[in-house]
């Protein structure tokens, strides 16, 4: 086990051989998808149980008492939720704590096993260059969504007319997208977009495909961007658009 992060120094970072090495030995642990439900229902590790980050300071599933490894992990060392679920998870007081920071990008290296949901998988998004976004937006006026976390710094930059809904949050917030407009969806890396754009695809929404490389890669290719959404979930109100 390597203890590498500065920030978290007290924290086991552990690799994939670890990690399998544990499983294979039937070692008692939670093995835990810091990501949204979504994403966990379209791949996720066998034996994982699904704590979206947000969820880690309240979850039931997660106890004092419980003496056993908890390790998190989501999407590899550019994805935010796992840290912060370990952070949430250390501020809590819970035993035992683990990062597996390199996460599925890394399990996938080693070929290990990885349940792939069939039906989410056959779903491709198109990713578009910010010509045909400038283009997207003049012609069609698509519904603008971005699912970045919501815990990132400022500045951060979206697409003009953008409705931010986390990933986390749009599950519950399904309903209240519109069925009759075309969705564009951003993040700022492209690492949730592309989940999202499935699920709203299998939802049966009309959703046109995503930002090639997120906004901040966008940004600096010339996509239009500005510093705020027009509207947050975190501000608990909907408003039409």
């Amino acid at each position: 086990m390597v203890r590498a992060d500065s920030n978290l120094p007290d924290v086991p970072i552990i690799t994939a051989p670890e990690l399998k090495s544990m499983l294979d030995e039937n070692t008692p642990l939670l093995l835990i998808h810091a990501l949204s439900p979504i994403e966990f229902s379209q791949q996720h590790i066998p034996g994982s149980i699904n704590i979206p980050a947000p969820l880690v300071p309240v979850s039931e599933l997660l106890r004092k008492d419980d003496p056993r490894p908890k390790v998190f992990y989501c999407m590899g060392v550019k994805c935010a939720y796992s840290r912060r679920a370990v952070e949430y998870a250390l501020a809590r007081g819970l035993p035992n704590v683990m990062w597996f920071r390199g996460g599925i990008p890394e399990w996938r290296q080693f070929d290990y096993p990885l349940y792939i949901s069939p039906v989410y998988n056959k779903l491709r998004a198109p990713k578009f260059p910010c010509a045909r976004v400038k283009a997207l937006l003049e012609t069609r006026q698509p519904f603008v969504l971005d699912v970045r976390p919501p815990w990132l710094a400022p500045p951060q930059w979206f697409l003009p007319d953008t409705v931010h809904v986390p990933m986390t949050e749009l599950q519950a917030y399904l309903p209240h997208l519109p069925k009759d407009r075309a969705i564009l969806i951003t993040d700022v890396t492209m690492r949730q977009s592309v989940s999202a754009y499935k699920f709203l695809k299998k939802a049966g929404y009309s959703v046109l495909g995503v930002v090639r490389g997120g906004l901040q890669k966008g940004r600096e290719m010339g996509c239009p961007v500005v510093e705020q959404p027009v509207w947050r979930v975190e501000e608990q109100v909907w408003r039409a658009m």
